[in-house]
């Protein structure tokens, strides 16, 4: 009986072994998983930026998901990486960030931390689909064969260039040329034979029927009229649907027009809705009327184009020669301008201008009415 006991002992300590083991793994895959990732409120607002991404859509067919870009595969990092990870549903429990407000004040310490991380493990995620060693350099842009090369010589990892291919670029406090420089003097430049007028940096106005939106250089404003010292105009763009805080020029290129609130997301006018088979999703055409300071505003697209211009010339010649904006489309300026800006000196607010002014003057949109 003794002998019996202990085999029995020994087996139910096996199985309970075995459950354990089993359990474990079930729940790391379970929690990896994007209907758990996403299942928190606060993550809504990354989800929205990922659907909007090159990561999410894109001519291959390959998606690359949460875990596969946050949790690396194996080893100490991968567990390290699911216990921190207890941290947020902590937050979550505690109502840290109860709205998308919440989630931009605490997205720069967020992105920090995220990129502190992947640089620690060699951007271990990144390179379990992207390495050095099957790249075909030959094959790739003149200018990412330049970058691919030094960042092998110099031993840098994936982050230190290609940070916000997914998601927003967190808000820093600058000393913009855009909204105090430069452009300040063409600042209420136009008059009343003037169809179309633009922003001439990112800044907050009104909606008529209620709430504020945040604009970006460039964003057109047409059917105007002033009322003071303000300006109320129409604006005109694109939503994809499930990603409708961010209004794009055209359907399907991801030129930014402005950004909508939770709050004034719903108000816009809905023109129509249309599937776009590139991004493999519905787009929506829209219009909402604005109410913006004269200050803020010019017809001077020639002042805006030049600034963008010597943005480029001067900016982002120092490991190449400055690139023609002709020279990709406009979705493909956003991966380029984001895996170079940090080796130059200049602000946000310039990496915006000279963003959306490369992709106003794409090959792919170069000759359409813009």
């Amino acid at each position: 009986m003794s002998k019996f006991k202990k085999l029995l002992t020994g087996v139910g300590l096996a199985a309970i072994g075995a459950a354990a083991l089993l359990g474990t793994q079930y729940m790391m895959k379970e929690t990896s998983s994007v209907e758990f990732c996403v299942s928190c409120h606060s993550m809504s607002y990354p989800k929205e930026e990922w659907e909007g991404s090159v990561h999410f859509s894109n001519r291959k067919g390959i998606r690359a998901e949460c875990a596969d870009c946050h949790v690396p595969q194996d080893g100490l990092h991968y567990v390290k990486a699911k216990f921190i990870a207890l941290k947020d549903v902590w937050y979550e429990f505690q109502g840290k960030i109860k709205d998308q407000d919440d989630y931009e004040k605490h997205r720069a310490a967020m992105a920090q931390k995220v990129w502190e991380d992947m640089k620690a493990t060699d951007s271990a995620t990144c390179k379990s689909c992207h390495s050095f060693d099957a790249m075909v350099l030959s094959e790739q842009k003149e200018a990412a064969q330049k970058m691919h090369k030094l960042a092998q010589e110099t031993n840098q990892t994936c982050i230190d260039c290609h940070k916000g291919i997914v998601h927003f670029m967190p808000e820093i406090e600058v000393d913009s040329a855009a909204a105090t420089g430069e452009l300040t003097k063409h600042g209420g430049e136009f008059n009343q034979n003037d169809e179309t007028l633009y922003s001439l940096s990112m800044f907050n106005g009104k909606l008529v029927n209620g709430g504020e939106v945040r604009l970006m250089p460039y964003a057109e404003l047409v059917n105007w009229k002033l009322n003071g010292d303000n300006v109320v105009a129409t604006v005109h763009g694109w939503q994809q649907v499930g990603a409708e805080s961010v209004v794009y020029a055209h359907l399907g290129k991801r030129i930014m027009v402005a950004l909508l609130t939770d709050e004034v997301k719903e108000k816009v006018t809905v023109a129509k809705t249309v599937y776009d088979d590139v991004t493999a999703s519905d787009w929506k055409e829209i219009t909402f009327d604005v109410e913006v300071p004269k200050s803020a505003i010019t017809a001077n697209l020639n002042a805006l184009n030049q600034f963008g211009d010597n943005l480029n010339q001067t900016n982002c010649s120092g490991c190449h020669a400055a690139i023609g904006a002709s020279h990709y489309t406009a979705n493909q300026w956003i991966g380029v301008v984001n895996s170079m800006k940090d080796r130059t000196s200049m602000s946000a607010d310039d990496v915006r201008a000279v963003t959306i002014y490369l992709q106003r003057n794409a090959k792919d949109i170069v000759g359409s009415s813009h």
